[in-house]
């Protein structure tokens, strides 16, 4: 390599069962690691134990120069009530996605999104995080699932959100929500076309290609961006007030915009960014299990062919052709399109270092990696130029193979 990558590590306390979870366990997976490549970062959370947080961010027994916590902003922590979910064009509040639990995984997440525009959750996020940093002497946060919900857990999520909240902020930008949705009823029942090709749009990327960078519905998609980066920019003020960093879990840059990530704004709040460009993961953020799941749902509401979308797609998003959905749903995205998210993430991030996320673990029935696969993604990032990577999502599943091969790949 012509110079140093830095890696880092996720940690994670909800991926397994809180019994299985002791201290000693979690450094000897981090031990282990360390045996085999230089470990810089360590991403620890998103469940809080404290005893396990206490220990790890002692000054005696931390095991990496930097430790981070791990902070689910929008979804899947202590408190959620419904009356915060979002809420689609129909009235129906977020539904989250299941997969977990049909395959009886032993895993804390149901993907249930709350809106960043209620007040009452922007004040929760703000005084959960700082109490979490004022216990804990972590170095920084790392947030994840700081989005609107995604195709994996169907389309009808996705198009959120029209709470009371929304409407209201909304309507302060000249923009009225209930326009919004009597369009996409429309729409769904083929009274109005979508519209053409727009000007472009950095920050809303191909869906500005799809709706126009002026038309209602590109408005509203960049209402969502502006409400993400708010929040983040708040959560971001209140870690710089204790002095710690922020750091960014994203989607992989092609799906960003669709659930409101504006990886060139976000930016600016950050220490770095982690696209999560998981190419073999059946779970949400893994493009494996959202791009089909995005494709099934316009073809479900709408009525395109997925031919017909697929057409459009490999004009409009770099790396797209007519093989990418038969190669990801028999084994793993193509390597062509991954090398473009690597590249369109440092494109569109440039203040900040990027490190990949590296699908490392093992989940049966979600992911299965194996050395080939590692080595692939490194050769990918290497291509693209990123700085880094974060092996991704739990050290304690990670096999000892994948570790090694990334070693030997950096």
């Amino acid at each position: 390599m012509s110079k140093p990558w830095t890696i880092g590590a996720q940690l994670s306390t909800s991926h397994s069962s809180p019994d299985l979870l002791k201290f000693d366990e979690m450094v000897a997976a981090v031990e282990r690691t360390r045996s085999i490549l230089d470990l810089e970062i360590l991403v620890l959370g998103a469940r809080e134990i404290p005893e396990i947080f206490s220990d790890f961010t002692k000054p005696a027994t931390r095991p990496a120069k930097q430790i981070f916590v791990w902070y689910n902003l929008l979804a899947d922590f202590p408190g959620v009530e419904d009356r915060d979910l979002v809420v689609n064009w129909r009235g129906q509040r977020s539904r989250g996605w299941s997969g977990w639990v049909q395959q009886a995984a032993d895993v804390d997440e149901t993907f249930r999104f709350v809106c960043p525009n209620n007040p009452a959750v922007r004040r929760k996020a703000v005084e959960r995080l700082r109490a979490l940093l004022e216990r804990y002497p972590f170095d920084g946060v790392f947030v994840d699932k700081m989005r609107f919900p995604s195709p994996a857990n169907g389309l009808e999520d996705v198009l959120s959100c029209f709470c009371d909240h929304c409407r209201a902020g909304a309507a302060t930008r000249g923009l009225n929500l209930g326009d919004v949705a009597r369009t996409i009823e429309q729409t769904l029942r083929g009274e109005v076309p979508l519209p053409a090709r727009g000007a472009p749009d950095e920050g809303l990327g191909w869906l500005a290609d799809l709706f126009g960078a002026g038309s209602p519905f590109a408005r509203f998609l960049r209402f969502r961006l502006d409400s993400v980066t708010g929040l983040i920019a708040e959560l971001h003020a209140a870690a710089s007030d204790l002095g710690r960093k922020v750091a960014l879990d994203l989607f992989s840059p092609c799906l960003a915009p669709l659930v409101g990530q504006d990886y060139g704004r976000l930016a600016a709040h950050a220490a770095w960014v982690k696209p999560m460009t998981y190419r073999v993961a059946n779970g949400p953020a893994g493009l494996r299990l959202e791009l089909p799941a995005l494709v099934d749902g316009v073809t479900r509401l709408l009525g395109p062919d997925e031919a017909s979308i697929i057409s459009w797609a490999s004009r409009h998003v770099r790396g797209v052709d007519e093989h990418t959905l038969p190669l990801s749903r028999s084994a793993a995205v193509p390597m062509d399109l991954m090398v473009a998210e690597f590249a369109a993430a440092v494109r569109l991030a440039p203040t900040v270092p990027v490190y990949f996320g590296l699908e490392l673990v093992c989940h049966p029935g979600v992911i299965d990696i194996t050395p080939e696969l590692v080595r692939d993604m490194v050769r990918a990032g290497l291509e693209a130029n990123v700085a880094g990577t974060i092996v991704s999502w739990d050290l304690m599943h990670a096999p000892l193979d994948g570790l090694r091969a990334l070693a030997a790949s950096t």
